[in-house]
């Protein structure tokens, strides 16, 4: 009876063992056999992967069997690839995160251009003598050893020397002001001189609203008493 067990036991071990064999063979036969940059066409070979020209990556993952539809695509935005190959594109540098000016803009096959550090900010130096890509800022006071930090503090000086937006509104304010106070003085000035007419117009105009002399030496005579 114990046999019997035994035997069972080992048979269901047997089919169990088979039956692992036959899922390793079936998934090594699909794709198992193929190096990393291979996928396996329809007629079941291992074939290269496509290589991608500079700004362009292929559109899904290849190798080990895999990727059989995968196609060269161009890289997405602010990625770049410079040179042929399986690798995908790689992220665009941003300068302004690093506290720098950009020279030039990223493209699907260059990476962007770093200059100079912005005003306030300066890069550092490692102690085996290589500078950080990074630039950090001066601090206040600046540190006197860095150049960059000193031509800074000379722009800001230059730079309160100049009008200010503030100056520039009470240059506008007094420059109305005038121009206002101007234009009153000329209104008066009419009025003046129409009102100077006025007073002295001809006398022919003037005469015409008094008496005549004859009508008024008449008055004169009946007005005094007679004469004794």
């Amino acid at each position: 009876m114990a046999l019997k067990v035994l035997l069972e036991q080992e048979k269901t071990f047997f089919t169990l063992l088979v039956l692992l064999g036959y899922l390793s063979c079936k998934v090594t036969c699909e794709s198992g056999d193929c190096r990393q940059q291979e996928f396996r066409d329809r007629s079941g070979n291992c074939v290269p992967c496509n290589q991608c020209g500079p700004g362009m990556e292929l559109s899904k993952e290849c190798g080990f069997g895999y990727g059989e539809d995968a196609q060269c695509v161009t890289c997405r935005l602010h990625r770049f690839k410079e040179d042929w190959g399986f690798q995908k594109c790689k992220p665009c540098l941003d300068c302004a995160v690093v506290n720098r000016f950009q020279k030039a803009n990223c493209s699907a096959t260059s990476d962007a251009i770093c200059g100079d550090c912005l005003p306030g900010f300066y890069r550092k130096t490692k102690l085996v003598g290589f500078q950080d890509m990074e630039c950090v800022p001066c601090g206040d006071p600046p540190p006197p050893y860095e150049p960059h930090c000193a031509s800074k503090v000379n722009l800001v000086k230059i730079a309160s020397t100049a009008s200010s937006p503030r100056d520039t509104a009470l240059a506008a304010v007094i420059c109305s002001a005038l121009a206002t106070v101007l234009l009153a003085l000329l209104i008066l000035c009419v009025i003046y001189c129409k009102r100077q007419f006025m007073e002295k117009k001809p006398s022919y105009l003037s005469s015409t609203n008094m008496p005549t002399e004859p009508a008024a030496s008449a008055a004169v005579t009946q007005c005094r008493p007679a004469e004794a």
